[in-house]
């Protein structure tokens, strides 16, 4: 993580760069935050997750009950993960 000190610096740089060359400034812009990505990422894992749980439910209703609980073990790992990795993009 940057400090404060070198976040401020590095938005000095930038300010500068792009004053010097506003059409390189715009090739990058296009480049930066990834919107579709984004949403693509969420939706698979969203997807992921749920078919892991569908499919736990499914080993416990077949009678695989150590098969379900490792099941929902991922499943609530990954959800966590996912929670976590969400706040961490969005602090920053």
């Amino acid at each position: 993580m940057l400090s404060k000190h070198e976040r401020d610096m590095l938005a000095e740089i930038e300010t500068a760069l792009e004053s010097a060359d506003p059409e390189l400034a715009e090739k990058f812009e296009r480049f930066e935050g990834e919107p579709g990505w984004g949403l693509m990422r969420r939706v698979l894992v969203f997807t992921a997750l749920t078919l892991t749980a569908m499919l736990s439910l499914l080993s416990l209703a077949s009678g695989l009950v150590w098969t379900s609980a490792a099941l929902g073990m991922i499943t609530a790992a990954g959800a966590i993960a996912a929670c976590f990795t969400g706040r961490r993009h969005e602090e920053t």
